[in-house]
């Protein structure tokens, strides 16, 4: 008898239509999240970057023991640059503004191509100038071999010599250093994922992979 009862009672749930509805509903929310999931990846690793260590703008040693297992987000200038260097801040400026509550998860740096010139002092300078906190922002510079060996050896970037470049408007000589001018994504491991130019429909494609990253974990 119990038997029968029990069997009734699911006859009548498999005919309500709230059971169905709950059930697509349900349905529902797992199909939209795997769609999300899906349309917020990130790119393969390009490099392993591997262990490496400059210095930042308070004059103590920062790298891979200090970012391990957070998601980094990050660019390559100098404070001299006359060109394409103003813009790139301001861009990593609005990137960072979008993770400011995910500050234990995603880190921001910034590592010069001129560290002749770019000391520590001067990072915090221009730091100031650009009203960049490094509660989640760290600059950092090293020695000419380092920097170079970090960049180029490791993170396999773009990073060339000092050139002399004639200012038009003066008889003031500035000079120019190239370098990769799109915004470096790289994972909880160290690894580069990928590599963003600064216009707006790759900057919120990079703000998707960085959040992939963070939901997906190490």
């Amino acid at each position: 008898m119990p038997q029968t009862k029990v069997g009734n009672r699911f006859s009548r749930l498999l005919r309500s239509p709230f059971f169905w509805a709950f059930l697509l509903g349900i349905f529902s929310l797992h199909l939209v999240r795997e769609c999300a999931m899906r349309r917020r990846s990130a790119p393969s690793p390009m490099v392993n970057v591997g262990s490496w260590s400059l210095v930042n703008q308070k004059g103590e040693p920062f790298g891979t023991k200090e970012i391990r297992g957070k998601v980094v987000i990050a660019n390559f200038f100098f404070t001299h640059c006359p060109t394409i260097c103003p813009k790139i801040t301001k861009d990593m400026i609005e990137v960072q503004k979008r993770f400011t509550k995910l500050k234990n998860q995603v880190r921001f740096i910034s590592i010069t191509v001129d560290p002749e010139n770019d000391t520590p002092e001067a990072l915090v300078n221009y730091m100031k100038k650009n009203g960049i906190s490094d509660e989640q922002w760290t600059f950092l510079t090293g020695s000419k071999q380092d920097i170079y060996q970090v960049v180029v050896e490791q993170m396999k970037l773009h990073m060339g010599q000092k050139e002399e470049v004639k200012n038009p408007d003066a008889d003031e000589v500035l000079y120019n250093i190239s370098h990769v001018a799109e915004i470096a994504l790289f994972d909880q491991n160290g690894d580069l994922r990928g590599k963003f130019p600064t216009d707006p429909t790759s900057l919120a494609a990079l703000e998707r992979a960085a959040k992939f990253l963070v939901e997906k974990g190490p």
